[in-house]
This record gives C-alpha cells, sequence and structure tokens, in this order.
C-alpha cells in the first residue's frame, strides 16, 4: 500500500468521463502502477459501466450487477479518487485547473479528455420535447424501462445503437416502429440482401420498419409532449421517441479551453491535443481526420496513451474494425468493403433453410471485405486473412465455406 504522502507527491492525472474509455484508462493507470495521482470526472452518478450491455440491460436479459465494466470500489481502495455527479465545466489550460460544475477547483499535471458523444438530435420540428431522449447512457435505459409496456414508442435510425433499442423495447413488449432513410438497415455495415434477412428477423420480434423515411415533424400536445409522428403519408402514435441516428463527440469544454477542434478534438499519434500535457481517446478525439464509434480502436488508442504517459515511444494507427450486432437469437458480422469496386470479385452463398448468407469481396489475390449473417463462427477468421494480406488465390473455390474447408497453412 502507497503511504498518503507518498501518493500526494505524485504528478497529478485528472480523466475527464467516466465511461468506458476514462474508467478502464483509470483503472489500467492503477493496476499498472504508472506514477500518477489520479482523479476520474463523471458527469453521471453511475461509472465504469459497460455501456454496450445497455440494450441487454433495457431487455432484462441481465441486471445491474452485470454492468460493471471495472471494480471501481478496489480502485478507489489502491487511491483513485472518484467525482461522481460532478461534470467538469470549465478548464483553464494556463493555470491546469478543472472546474467542476460544483466549484471545486482540481488542479492538474496532465489531463485526458474521456468525454465521449451524446446522440446526434435531428433537425425536426418538435424534437425539443422532453419525451425525446437518447440511448446511450444508463438514465437513458432506466427512462425506457419504466414505460407502460404499452406505450408506443418510435426509434430514429436503423443502426447499431437504434436496433438495439428497438429489440430490447420490443421484448419488453412495446409496439415499437423504426424510421431508417435509407433503403435498408444497417445499410453501412451490411449488404442490401443480408440487411433484408436481418429485417425480417426482428419483424418476428414485434419491430415495425419505416425504410426510406425521416419524420418530418414531432406533433406535440399542449405540455409539449410528442403524441405522434407525421410523416408524408402516415401519423404514428409516439409516447417516447428515441434518437438513434448517429453520435455528436463531446468537444464542448475542450473547444471552449481553446483545444483544437474539428468534428471532434485533434489528436497525434501520441493521442496528444494541441496543448502540452492534454490528451484526448475514444470517441470524443479525432485522428487522421476519422472519429471512433466502435470500442476496439478505443482500447487501442488506450494502450498508446498508456506507454506515451510512461515514456514509452508508441503509436496509433488505424485498422479495419469488424462490427457485430447481437441481440437473442441474431448474429451479424461485417468487415471491410460491404459494396464491391469495379475490380472486386464477389462470392456469394445463401443457405433458406438455415437463414444463413455470406458474401465475400476479393481483389486480386486478398480478401478485402466479408458480410455474414446467421453462422459467424468465421467471422475472426475472415478479419484476419483481411488484416494480414493474406493470398487467398488458392482457396477462392472453398473461401466461402469458411477456415475448415481452407488449406490450413495459408491462414
Amino acid at each position: 500500500m502507497v503511504s498518503l504522502v507518498a501518493v500526494e507527491s505524485l504528478p497529478r492525472l485528472i480523466i475527464i468521463g467516466g465511461g468506458m474509455a476514462g474508467s478502464r484508462l483509470a483503472h489500467d493507470l492503477m493496476a499498472t502502477e504508472a506514477g500518477y495521482q489520479v482523479t476520474l470526472i463523471s458527469e453521471e452518478a453511475q461509472v465504469g459501466y459497460n455501456r454496450i450491455m445497455l440494450s441487454a440491460l433495457l431487455a432484462k436479459e441481465i441486471d445491474a450487477k452485470d454492468m460493471p465494466l471495472v471494480d471501481i470500489q478496489g480502485m478507489r481502495e489502491k487511491g483513485l479518487e472518484v467525482v461522481a455527479g460532478d461534470a467538469a465545466a470549465n478548464i483553464d489550460t494556463h493555470r491546469r485547473l478543472v472546474v467542476l460544475a460544483s466549484g471545486r477547483e482540481l488542479q492538474y499535471d496532465k489531463l485526458v479528455f474521456a468525454t465521449g458523444s451524446r446522440a446526434s438530435i435531428l433537425p425536426i420540428d418538435g424534437s425539443k420535447a422532453s419525451n425525446v431522449i437518447g440511448f446511450r447512457n444508463w438514465q437513458d435505459t432506466q427512462v425506457l424501462s419504466e414505460l407502460p409496456s404499452t406505450a408506443h414508442v418510435s426509434v430514429i435510425g436503423g443502426g447499431l445503437l437504434g436496433l438495439e433499442a428497438a429489440v430490447g423495447l420490443a421484448k419488453k413488449g412495446h409496439p415499437v416502429t423504426v424510421y431508417h432513410r435509407s433503403g435498408w438497415i444497417l445499410n453501412r455495415q451490411l449488404d442490401e440482401a443480408a440487411a433484408k434477412m436481418l429485417q425480417a428477423q426482428l419483424e418476428k420480434y414485434g419491430v415495425t420498419f419505416r425504410l426510406g423515411q425521416t419524420p418530418e415533424k414531432f406533433k406535440c400536445n399542449a405540455v409539449g409532449k410528442v403524441i405522434a409522428i407525421l410523416g408524408k403519408d402516415h401519423i404514428q402514435p409516439a409516447d417516447l421517441v428515441v434518437m438513434a441516428a448517429g453520435i455528436t463527440p463531446e468537444i464542448e469544454l475542450a473547444k471552449a479551453a481553446g483545444i483544437t477542434t474539428n468534428k471532434a478534438i485533434i489528436v497525434d499519434a501520441q493521442l496528444r491535443t494541441s496543448h502540452d500535457d492534454v490528451y484526448a481517446i475514444g470517441e470524443c478525439c479525432e485522428f487522421e481526420s476519422q472519429t471512433f464509434g466502435l470500442v476496439a480502436p478505443i482500447w487501442d488508442q488506450l494502450k498508446v496513451l498508456l506507454k506515451t504517459l510512461g515514456k514509452t515511444p508508441s503509436v496509433f494507427t488505424i485498422e479495419a474494425v469488424p462490427t457485430k450486432l447481437k441481440v437473442s437469437g441474431v448474429n451479424v458480422f461485417s468487415v471491410g468493403r460491404i459494396v464491391a469496386d469495379e475490380e472486386d470479385q464477389e462470392i456469394c452463398y445463401t443457405d433458406v433453410a438455415t437463414d444463413h448468407y455470406r458474401k465475400l469481396l476479393i481483389n486480386g489475390d486478398q480478401l478485402v471485405g466479408a458480410i455474414l449473417y446467421g453462422n459467424v463462427a468465421d467471422g475472426s477468421w475472415y478479419f484476419q486473412l483481411i488484416q494480414n494480406k493474406t493470398n487467398v488465390s488458392s482457396m477462392l473455390d472453398t473461401l466461402i465455406f469458411g477456415e475448415a474447408y481452407c488449406p490450413q497453412d495459408v491462414a
């Protein structure tokens, strides 16, 4: 156990954001005894939970005890200071000071932004109503969990988050309608064929889809609550609206402090911002004009930042990341390209009896994209082939059937 005097003599590192990136960074710093006095500031009262599990929590497939990502109490016992429910309100980079909403001031030697993102609210008339919410945190999930089972819910956005929210609500017995402006759901991860198979499965859960549509207006009652969705040719009753049409990096605090931002907080390959001793990781950062919404690259950033803080040279690079959608009874996997270029060879396989679909894209002698629906057991293997730029020319006849049917010495 480190003595109090010794801890207080360590450089002070403040992490703003108690979500997955911030709490995991705090955990790893405490676990490695990296030589910092660490303070974790969380706007939310709940700190260090696994945001990926919110849809399972909503569907009551798990409960609150299954949500922790890290052991916050154990970290406190090792010396971590946790400030929960008191957001950072201002940063003075000249005085190296973080001012909290409560007025409390905290001095830092190094500062890390892990402020994440917020649900993007589309500019639809009525979208500022109190029953228009995102699906980003524990509080949103509590609101959805407390709805009467007869409440009609409209989800705006048929991407990963929107579909997870829709299925979780449908499993609780809610009538759910998903609006999606594209012609098919998960259009950034799936081709139309795979998306139609997924849609058919989700419709069995009770989810209704309105594709190629964005609501024109939210009709509100006298007290300012949405009661219906107005479309071009329909009126859809709604007791609550979930906005899942993308995310907006939370950068206002950094921008007000004079830190360089674009879509998000701009960082270099060591996750450093434009200011000395100030860093950013996760959904709030931007590297090489790219932002990050999936966990895998954020964990890579975390590893690099740990080395940077430990003064060990390391660089963050952007790699292809597979996408997985997991709801009960449905497995979807995609990585790389989903639409063939002119020079790509496309190999497809559909098994109607087992509701199984695969599409592979080959460019020259390399696999450059894969979509799997139903049986996704070979997803990791296909991902490895893409990452390693493996020559697959000798197994084109069997590649679609997976690793078990291909020469083992090629992988």
